[in-house]
This record gives C-alpha cells, sequence and structure tokens, in this order.
C-alpha cells in the first residue's frame, strides 16, 4: 500500500510539471520550456536507476 501512496505522489508532481511545461509552451518560453523537459528527463533517468 505505501508504494502505491509513494506512486501516487510522484504522479502528482508529474502532472504538474507536465502543466507548468504546456504553459510555457503556450507562452512561447521555449528556453525555459526546454529546461524543464531536460530536468523531467533526468528525474525519470534517476528513479528508473534507483530501482
Amino acid at each position: 500500500m505505501e508504494e502505491m501512496s509513494v506512486f501516487k505522489s510522484y504522479l502528482r508532481r508529474l502532472l504538474q510539471d507536465l502543466k507548468d511545461l504546456n504553459d510555457a509552451l503556450k507562452n512561447h518560453e521555449y528556453e525555459k520550456a526546454s529546461t524543464m523537459t531536460e530536468k523531467l528527463i533526468e528525474d525519470t533517468q534517476k528513479g528508473i536507476e534507483d530501482n
């Protein structure tokens, strides 16, 4: 059950990050969007390597 809670927490954070990324793209903030995308990729990669 604890794993599900951790996963849902991760999904909530991911959802917020994706919403922020979408807003950056809508506002033509491409440098910010690129940085955000790189961070998402890096965080995901670290999460995969930890398991």
